[in-house]
């Protein structure tokens, strides 16, 4: 007798606590000598306990038990109680599996068995998921019987059924009493299925009943659904080769999930329905074999506010070597579209699809989502080759169609022309569109052959408006190249600019000049437009303009666009020849100007510029010279004036010592308060009364006094001034009293030359008169 007292036994991370007795005969241990043995495990690996065993199923987790053994070598017995937890099964995980275990020299019983998906109280409404029952197996005649009842299992937890862009959710329960061979039980059972999901949405609940002979297996679906119907049976062979067969007809189900995974979106802004059965035949023993054969009488598709509809059965046949669809027919609105062709999985994975007739561009929104395609398109394409490596060949031909990039700040319209793909790429063949009101003609293509997308594409246009970057607006014409990759690309070319607008007016301009951080672009989440740089020369065409509310300068330039989509660069020089700008209620001619773009990291141009304007008989010249960061500004009068005159005349209208005079020796604040007060006036209502009637200038002075009226007779009176630009050297002013209806004062300013002008007036008192303004600088 060998006998094992309060021993320890070790095998990687496998600890066990033994107590055993063996009979030996002469130190052998022989099949027909007895044996006693007391074993405890404590979170034991399994896997460490098969390989110690020298098995190998799939199942794993840690076991804790207390067994008792006893009989001889060649009849062993086993009792005990087990706990394995966190287990997997089959691929199927777990939290903890419990019961009786009871090994008998001809079975194994397993009793009282409870599996829990989830720890107690940790449910969190995803059902109990708990399996309860027991379980025989007779090893001379391989019998199984077994009693099982599963109460809301999560189809999550198995993860055979999952896939990765359609995932399976939903709870299980069933009963299920089998009886019989192993490999072919007599069984019966029923199923339910609650709130099946795939993907994101709920299809329905199910029941089912399951039946064997011992021969085929039969199962018998029923859906419960609120919207649709499923139903059917599945047969499969419990002998060699395991024969499947089977069919599922559904009338009105829900295609949203299977469309999500087809068109590889996480989100389906349309709807599908279809009716229809899908047949199933093939063997569990050669699962490639197994061929899916659908055939739907009715498939709808509403998306991207298309409705589409087949006409005829739609018929495909599916299996893991193939992909066969027979000749489909859509129709919808601009669609007509006719679809054939079979896809080959496995050897050189050969594709081959043909696509013919009308389709709306709209059906393309969810494979491009940075995109808004609209308008007509008729296809006459096929697809060849091989699935990694695909050729496309045939035609696309455009016919008033519009697309436009979310992050493009021009998108183009009426797009006319064909698209040919040659095996390797597309080119652009006669087609023109519409961008900024300009016309647009497009040549080049695009190599799809290479793992990334080349594109050599020209764009020549004689006049578009392009709004970039935020708060300005070009208009201009020329020749563009756009050529590289979606990692990195050049946007080169030549283009001659005839008018720029400022929307913002003076405060966008100051603050394009004077950004420490440069011209910044839009914003863009497009890793495309991120790596979009710039290579663009820019002249200016002949009277070219630079606009902003109120203002309107001639120019001429000469600049080069470098930088990113996102932070551009300017170098070049702009020469103002001429203008007229509005600033504080005056008018201020601009005589000469320089503009140096040299500073290649940030936008701050060298400026050189001098304007002129007219304050009752002063003219005023400002000189504005330097970087834009650091301006400084100069000013002069003509006839003379101190520097603070010349800002008091700015600024209120009127010099010091006037202003003095007219408030009888008062304090000048209350004149300088009605500036500022005339000045938010104006701009606040001026500017809106200017686009609605189109007139060039408002002026509104709320506290004035009378026209005509000094010293002490002083009378508070609102003064009113329109102006009206005629052509660039003619103007028409008018300015009226409100309080006096004889106090009115009309001017016209006819600009000969820069030196010389004739200024025709009738004053506040009826008198008429005519100047001729000579201007000489002597040195």
């Amino acid at each position: 007798m060998l006998s094992f007292k309060r021993g320890r036994a070790q095998r990687g991370d496998t600890n066990a606590a033994i107590e055993a007795d063996l009979a030996l005969t002469d130190w052998s241990f022989l099949p027909e000598n007895q044996w006693t043995a007391e074993i405890n495990l404590e979170q034991a690996p399994l896997a460490s306990l098969q390989q110690l065993a020298g098995t190998s199923y799939p199942v794993l987790g840690k076991i804790t038990g207390q067994f008792h053994g006893h009989g001889t070598r060649s009849a062993p017995t086993l009792t005990g109680l087990f706990d394995l937890a966190e287990g997997d099964i089959y691929g199927v995980t777990f939290h903890r599996l419990r019961g009786q275990l009871s090994v008998q020299p001809d079975e194994a019983r397993i009793s009282n068995a409870e599996l829990r998906f989830f720890d107690p109280g940790k449910e969190s409404g995803q059902g109990a998921g708990i399996i309860t029952g027991s379980a025989a197996y007779r090893y001379g005649d391989q019998n199984l019987t077994a009693e099982l009842v599963g109460a809301a299992l999560p189809l999550e937890n198995f993860e055979k059924l999952q896939m990765r862009r359609l995932p399976i959710g939903g709870q299980v329960s069933f009963k299920a009493k089998v009886n019989g061979p192993l490999r072919t039980p007599q069984a019966e059972g029923t199923l339910r299925v609650v709130d099946l999901r795939i993907g994101q949405d709920v299809v329905g609940s199910f029941d089912g009943n399951l039946t064997s002979d011992g021969r085929v297996a039969h199962l018998e679906v029923k859906s419960a659904m609120t919207t649709g119907d499923i139903s059917g049976g599945l047969t499969l062979a419990l002998g060699d080769p395991y024969a499947l067969s089977g069919k599922i007809s559904i009338r009105n189900i829900d295609l949203d999930p299977f469309l999500m995974t087809a068109m590889h979106v996480q989100k389906f802004s349309g709807h599908g329905v279809a009716d229809g059965d899908i047949s199933v035949n093939g063997s569990l023993k050669q699962p490639e074999n197994i061929v899916v054969d659908a055939n739907f009488s009715r498939l709808a598709l509403n998306y991207a506010n298309v409705a589409l509809v087949n006409e005829g059965p739609v018929r495909f046949r599916s299996s893991q070597q193939s992909l066969e669809i027979d000749t489909v027919k859509f129709k919808g609105t601009d669609t007509n579209l006719q679809i054939e062709g079979v896809i080959r999985f496995t050897g050189r994975r050969t594709i081959g699809l043909r696509l013919n007739g009308a389709v709306d561009l709209r059906l393309l929104s969810g494979f491009f989502p940075d995109f808004d395609l609209r308008g007509p398109a008729q296809i006459n394409a096929a697809v060849e080759g091989i699935i990694e490596r695909p050729r496309i060949t045939g035609r696309v031909h455009l016919e008033n169609a519009s697309a436009r990039s979310l992050d493009f700040p021009t998108g183009l319209s009426a797009i006319k022309g064909d698209i040919i793909f040659d095996a390797t790429r597309l080119f652009f063949n006669d087609v023109t569109a519409e961008a900024g009101g300009g016309t647009l003609r497009l040549s080049g293509g695009v190599n799809y052959a290479e793992t990334l997308l080349r594109y050599d594409v020209s764009l020549r246009t004689d006049r578009a408006r392009i709004r970039y970057p935020e708060g300005m607006s070009w208009l201009v014409g020329g020749n563009l190249r756009f050529a590289g990759t979606t990692q990195s690309a050049v946007l080169s070319g030549r283009v001659t600019v005839e008018r720029v607008t400022l929307n913002g007016g003076l405060e966008v301009a100051a603050s394009l000049v004077s950004s420490k951080q440069g011209i910044n672009g839009p914003s863009t989440g497009s890793p495309f437009l991120r790596n979009l740089h710039f290579d663009i020369e820019a002249g200016s065409a002949p009277e070219a303009r630079l606009e902003w509310p109120n203002a309107e300068l001639r120019a001429e330039a000469n600049l080069r666009v470098r930088g990113t989509w996102e932070h551009p660069i300017i170098l070049g020089h702009i020469h103002v020849m001429s203008g007229d700008l509005y600033f504080a209620g005056n008018r201020y001619r601009v005589t000469r100007g320089d503009v140096n773009f040299a500073n290649p990291f940030r936008l701050d141009p060298v400026m050189n510029v001098e304007a002129t304007t007219t304050v009752q008989q002063y003219e005023i010249t400002l000189n504005f010279n330097g970087p834009s960061s650091k301006l400084s500004l100069a000013y002069r009068s003509d006839p003379p004036l101190p520097a603070n005159d010349i800002i008091t005349l700015l600024a209120m209208g009127q010099t010091s010592t006037e202003s003095a005079t007219r408030s009888g020796g008062t304090s000048g604040s209350s004149a300088g308060a009605t500036a500022l007060l005339s000045e938010a006036i104006s701009s606040q209502v001026g500017g809106r009364i200017e686009k609605l009637f189109g007139i060039t200038r408002l002026r509104i002075d709320p506290g004035l006094a009378g026209v005509g009226s000094t010293g002490a007779s002083q009378n508070a009176a609102a003064r009113v001034t329109v102006e009206q630009q005629i052509a660039h050297n003619l103007t028409i002013t008018y300015v009226s009293n409100v309080g006096s209806t004889q106090q009115q004062v009309i001017q016209v300013e006819y600009i000969v030359t820069r030196s010389i002008s004739i200024v025709a007036l009738r004053d506040q008192n009826g008198t008429f008169g005519i100047d001729v303004k000579i201007k000489k600088r002597f040195p």
